[in-house]
């Protein structure tokens, strides 16, 4: 059994608490969807012809630091359906700990099979310190290089052990239309698919963690002055912005 696309939150909440996944049909108006995928391929063909793209694994690219590059991205951050889902997975007052996009590029190959909390040694507490949401900015499919996962993997608490030949563990593809979004917990088993198509596959991942973990983007460094100045209270908190009961303070207890 896998994870079905629904716009049932129950069924997104029993989807990831089975399966370490859930697929969410497009929470966004068609419009605001096209706005967001035209930034994202705007973005990215100019950091290609500028030289500053960030290319690997045959033909893939990552970009960076979205936040500081449309405000676009901003909403996918913080669209209550995703938050909703997020706070079920991390718990109260849980932080963005970056944002990117991630493309597979025609001849792309395959990622290694992987869990994000890497930076967690074992023995790894009985629930997720982190989760990451997938925007499919098109149609995710086997031969483009859609997400490919081992299912009910984040129950088993634990990465892949290599030497035991588990980065071999067949995956599924998550193939979906569109503007759906995957929402999976950080002990999940996955992958990048390989893109075996002539067309790039884009999506955007926007990964968040609990209130005490370290985010992967330092926002405070990194992070330009407009987009702090224009974010409501909720989006500082996210950022990082607000201390988490004791932790954060700048002196004493303030």
């Amino acid at each position: 059994m896998n994870a079905t696309l629904t716009g049932n939150q129950s069924q997104a909440v029993q989807d990831l608490r089975e399966f370490g996944y859930c697929l969410l049909e497009n929470p966004l108006p068609p419009a605001e969807f096209e706005r967001l995928r035209d930034r994202l391929l705007e973005v990215a063909e100019q950091e290609r012809k500028d030289g500053t793209a960030f290319l690997y694994d045959g033909g893939n690219q990552r970009v960076f630091s979205l936040l500081n590059k449309g405000e676009e991205f901003e909403r996918s951050v913080r669209h209550p359906a995703v938050l909703e889902l997020m706070e079920e997975v991390l718990g109260f007052n849980f932080l963005l700990s970056s944002t990117h996009a991630n493309i597979a590029g025609p001849g792309g190959t395959a990622m290694n099979v992987h869990a994000d909390q890497t930076f967690a040694r074992p023995p790894w507490p009985p629930y997720a310190l982190v989760a990451n949401s997938m925007w499919m900015l098109d149609e995710f499919t086997e031969s483009n290089g859609a997400t490919r996962l081992v299912p009910g993997t984040h129950l088993l608490g634990r990465q892949p052990d290599y030497a035991r030949g588990e980065g071999d563990v067949e995956t599924i593809p998550v193939c979906a239309p569109a503007g759906s979004v995957m929402i999976f917990d950080g002990r999940l088993w996955h992958q990048t698919g390989a893109n075996t198509t002539d067309r790039p596959r884009h999506g955007i991942l926007n990964y968040y963690c609990r209130g005490y973990v370290r985010q992967q983007q330092n926002f405070q460094q990194g992070i330009s002055p407009e987009v702090v100045e224009r974010s409501s209270p909720a989006m500082k908190r996210l950022l990082g912005f607000e201390n988490y009961f004791s932790l954060g303070l700048a002196d004493g207890l303030e």
